[in-house]
């Protein structure tokens, strides 16, 4: 165990509950819940500081081992989770889907990418529904120039995910280098057919960047097609907001709680709110700012500054 002396200087760095346990910082020690994101300098310090604690003091067992190098990839300490993996070799991954993804994303983000590929295949045949390892296998054979591979892999993760966005980036980045005036075109067409919001939403981009209306034509044909998670909802009414096609705002968020019976998210009131204040109707504004304010998650910046659009605009 590491002496008072030794962690003193690092209780307020900022760490998870993993590492805390096993470095020993006690809840009553730690400072690094509200600490600034630390330095270039403090980082490398302290992986300097665990290199020195791995010397001495290894995981008990396999799942604090496990524990460990999830939550130091998850830091971005990519260096120390593969020297632990190194100095604990009395510890299988083999069969450990948390494990490969884990050391593997280390292993890529420290540039090891061959190694990285043979873990993060094997954690996708572990659990092939996680999206994780099919958006690190897509970035690396990216990174290597290795498109075919790219696509395959990204074509892949859609089936688990069709809204990933980052595979959709780097399908349009592929897409781009091959022919700059096909690529909207070409990244629609793989979109549609999986209602995905984010290629569409690309494709758009691609399309025309400055033409807001196909943007809101794109996710029009994905909200009729039946999507309805809060993610698509709240980037789907935003768009119409941008749009200017402020009558349908309220009406979509009427149909869900009344027709649908869906449980609202408060960004979508938000909007809603914003959409009547832009036609000038505070009356039913005000209301949805209430039904806004009642949920436990709501921001209470964006309200506030929603309840100064609505009094000013009752003044005059």
């Amino acid at each position: 165990m590491l002496t008072t002396e030794a962690i003193s200087p690092w209780l307020d760095y900022p760490m998870g509950p993993q590492l805390r346990r096993f470095l020993g910082v006690t809840e009553d020690a730690y400072r690094g819940a509200d600490a600034p994101r630390p330095t270039v300098e403090q980082v490398g310090a302290f992986q300097q500081f665990l290199d020195q604690v791995f010397e001495e003091q290894l995981p008990h067992d396999q799942a604090e081992f496990v524990d460990l190098i999830e939550e130091l990839t998850a830091m971005g300490l990519s260096a120390p989770a593969v020297a632990l993996a190194d100095r604990c070799g009395m510890y299988s991954i083999e069969g450990d889907f948390r494990a490969c993804l884990s050391l593997g994303s280390a292993l890529m983000m420290e540039s090891e990418l061959d190694e990285a590929i043979l873990l993060l295949s094997q954690a996708q045949g572990l659990a092939p529904m996680e999206i994780a390892p099919y958006v690190n296998l897509t970035s690396i054979y990216y990174a290597l120039e290795r498109d075919e591979e790219a696509r395959h892999w990204a074509d892949r993760g859609l089936q688990v995910d069709p809204n990933n966005f980052r595979l959709w980036e780097i399908i349009a980045s592929m897409c781009l280098h091959e022919d700059k005036l096909t690529a909207g075109d070409r990244v629609r067409a793989k979109a549609e057919p999986l209602n995905s919001y984010a290629g569409l939403t690309l494709a758009a981009d691609l399309l025309d960047p400055n033409d807001r209306l196909l943007k809101a034509q794109f996710l029009d044909e994905v909200f009729n097609a039946g999507l309805r998670d809060d993610e698509f909802l709240i980037e789907y009414t935003a768009v119409l907001g941008l749009a200017q096609q402020f009558e349908k705002i309220p009406q979509i968020v009427w149909r869900l709680e009344h027709l649908e019976k869906k449980t609202i998210h408060w960004k979508l009131y938000a909007h809603a709110a914003q959409a009547h204040l832009a036609l000038n109707q505070e009356e039913q504004a005000a209301e949805l700012i209430r039904r806004a304010s009642l949920a436990p998650d709501a921001q209470a910046h964006v309200l506030h500054d929603l309840q100064q659009i609505h009094d000013q605009q009752m003044t005059h």
